[in-house]
């Protein structure tokens, strides 16, 4: 059958136009894939020990094409997540030292969704930065936070509240600090800002209820905090709150459980961001929240306080009442979040009086605990012991001097943490540090309190 001319011109039309397309295709697979770029949460190109490490593509991707392509250099173990399909973020299960040089490698061989494939290897290298410490100054008259470089002495303040910070908390990453500052309603807001003290903003504005007690999310997305409903004083001597969660993003801030009758506080979210937990005060016990279905289950404990988290999230350590003997006296027991088997953690032959909740180190082989012994002792002492409960060495023994507040650094190599003078109560609290190698106590501060590192 002969084609008439106008279906002649469509025919040709038609394959010219499929020429074009095939030749864009192969060009754009010869072009290759662009390499991407590491998103530095910081201008000065350094890292956290903490990450995360954010690798962003010009192109979506096929992301299985990606993953399986990517490694760091010496191994740094944790897990590779999707924000989109351009962009990947890595969250570390183990904090590196201060100092340490590592390269990010994606092989070659990565496509996008319109076929372009990564013909080089791409490498970049990457620093941890050393961490510094935020503590809250002149905590007795006229709070505020400062910065500070623990090898060197240097401080600045990153606050100008006029004296009105109550409590603060760094985020994962060292990037953001958020804080409790007393407004003039009896109140307190939450207050973002740079980990420079920079770009400050309300996060959640409260009125004349109290928002505490700020804690984040190991991906820094999320501050869960308590909302105390009859101001500072009133409410934490009532110790009536809820819990809430707020979007440091977007703003949003909601109830974690939308129930009238349950009352909690001192949030405290898993390392692995699975769970939360906090202090049920109706129950007398820590309640465990499972983050992905909302369901819950509860510690008994009548001693009001954070469970204390294991780094690979699969034991909580918890304070409760010693139910053995005369005298009482509180003690530390062990959840095993697989088996719920509950044990105490310290050996029968050490003895204990009182006990502050413990602090993990990094690689959850160690724990250092707050300790008042039975013996004539008037503050607890740290004390340093294994993950199984076995004490190995006394840290401080200074028995008119009251040590809290302790927290090790993200290497594990340091402890800093705050004492306080018993017998003089107009001495205002300290900072100190504890080097692991020499076991080597410094001070590092006067009239300072609640440090933490900022990694």
């Amino acid at each position: 059958m002969k084609l008439r001319r106008f279906e002649r011109i469509i025919l040709v039309t038609i394959i010219l136009l499929a020429a074009v397309l095939t030749g864009l295709a192969l060009v754009t697979v010869q072009i290759g894939l662009p390499n991407p770029q590491i998103i530095y949460p910081s201008e000065d190109g350094v890292i956290s020990g903490r990450g995360p490490v954010e690798l962003r593509f010009q192109q979506d991707m096929e992301r299985s094409s990606v993953e399986i392509r990517l490694s760091f250099e010496p191994d740094w173990k944790g897990v590779w997540r999707w924000i989109d399909d351009r962009t990947i973020r890595f969250f570390p299960s183990n904090t590196l030292g201060e100092g340490t040089t590592l390269s990010l490698i994606l092989e070659q061989g990565a496509r996008s969704r319109d076929g372009r494939i990564l013909r080089q290897p791409f490498k970049a290298g990457l620093q941890i930065r050393p961490a510094s410490l935020v503590i809250l100054h002149d905590p007795l008259n006229s709070a505020e936070l400062i910065w500070m470089d623990a090898a060197t002495g240097e401080n600045h303040p990153l606050t100008a509240s006029g004296g009105r910070v109550f409590d603060f908390s760094v985020s994962p990453d060292g990037e953001k600090i958020v804080y409790s500052r007393i407004n003039l309603r009896d109140g307190s807001d939450l207050i973002l800002t740079k980990r420079d003290g920079t770009e400050e903003k309300v996060l959640v504005e409260c009125g004349d209820l109290a928002c505490l007690e700020p804690v984040w999310t190991p991906d820094g997305r999320f501050v869960a905090y308590t909302r105390y409903k009859s101001g500072l004083t009133a409410s934490l001597m009532e110790g009536v709150g809820k819990i809430y969660v707020v979007d440091v993003i977007s703003g949003s801030s909601n109830l974690l459980f939308d129930n009238p009758g349950l009352y909690g506080s001192l949030p405290v979210f898993s390392p692995d961001g699975s769970a939360l937990s906090f202090y049920d005060y109706g129950e007398q016990a820590i309640r465990l929240v499972n983050l992905s279905d909302g369901s819950s289950s509860i510690i008994p404990s009548r001693v009001a306080g954070r469970g204390s988290w294991s780094p690979d999230s699969r034991t909580l350590l918890v304070a409760d009442w010693d139910g053995e003997g005369t005298i009482p006296r509180s003690n530390l027991f062990r959840l095993d979040l697989e088996t719920r088997l509950v044990s105490r953690f310290f050996e029968e032959s050490f003895e204990v009086l009182d006990v502050s909740l413990p602090a993990w180190s990094p690689n959850g082989e160690w724990v250092i605990c707050a300790v008042q012994t039975q013996s004539r002792q008037e503050g607890k002492q740290l004390w340093l012991f294994d993950r199984d409960g076995q004490p190995i060495t006394q840290i401080t023994n200074d028995p008119q001097m009251n040590y809290s507040s302790y927290q090790w650094s993200p290497d594990g190599k340091k402890v800093v943490f705050q004492g306080f003078n018993l017998r003089q109560s107009s001495d205002p609290p300290k900072i100190f540090i504890w080097y692991w190698e020499d076991q080597r106590i410094e001070r590092l501060f006067e009239n300072g309190a609640f440090p933490q590192w900022m990694p």
